[in-house]
Order: C-alpha cells, then sequence, then structure tokens
C-alpha cells in the first residue's frame, strides 16, 4: 500500500462556484498546480481546475465540485498525495 503524505485541509466553502478555502500544509506550491491530483480521506480523488492566493490560504476550484453545496460537503476533509 502507498504511504499518502497530508498537503492542505479544506477550511470552508468560498463564493457559489465551487471554490474551496485551502489551509495548505505544503511548502511546495506546484503541489496544486491545474492538473493536480489529490486523494481524500475517504477515497475519492478531486483534480485542480485553478488556485489562487488568498490571505493566508489557498482558493482552489476542483473539476469535481460544480457548486457551492458540493464544497461544503468536502469541508474539513485532508488532501492527500503518495
Amino acid at each position: 500500500m502507498t504511504e499518502l503524505l497530508a498537503v492542505g485541509r479544506i477550511a470552508r466553502a468560498f463564493g457559489i462556484h465551487g471554490e474551496v478555502a485551502v489551509q495548505t500544509l505544503t511548502e511546495v506550491t506546484d503541489r496544486y498546480a491545474p492538473g493536480a491530483v489529490f486523494s481524500l480521506e475517504d477515497g475519492r480523488t478531486l483534480t485542480v481546475r485553478a488556485a489562487r492566493p488568498h490571505q493566508q490560504r489557498l482558493l482552489v476550484r476542483f473539476v469535481e465540485i460544480a457548486d457551492r453545496t458540493e464544497a461544503e460537503r468536502i469541508r474539513g476533509q485532508v488532501l492527500l498525495v503518495p
């Protein structure tokens, strides 16, 4: 089994278009480049559509998250990479 590293935590939904605020747990900024794939603790995967800095967090849009309701469902999830 592949060991996974936590690189962020989804803090909250931001806006109405599915963007989320992410508290980063890594200094490697390329981890959030468009196309990057993260695993969640429940086994789902998320693909970065876009990311931008905002205060001390990143605002991230994922391909799989279309609106605020879906973004709220992943609140508190940890973003994992191999």
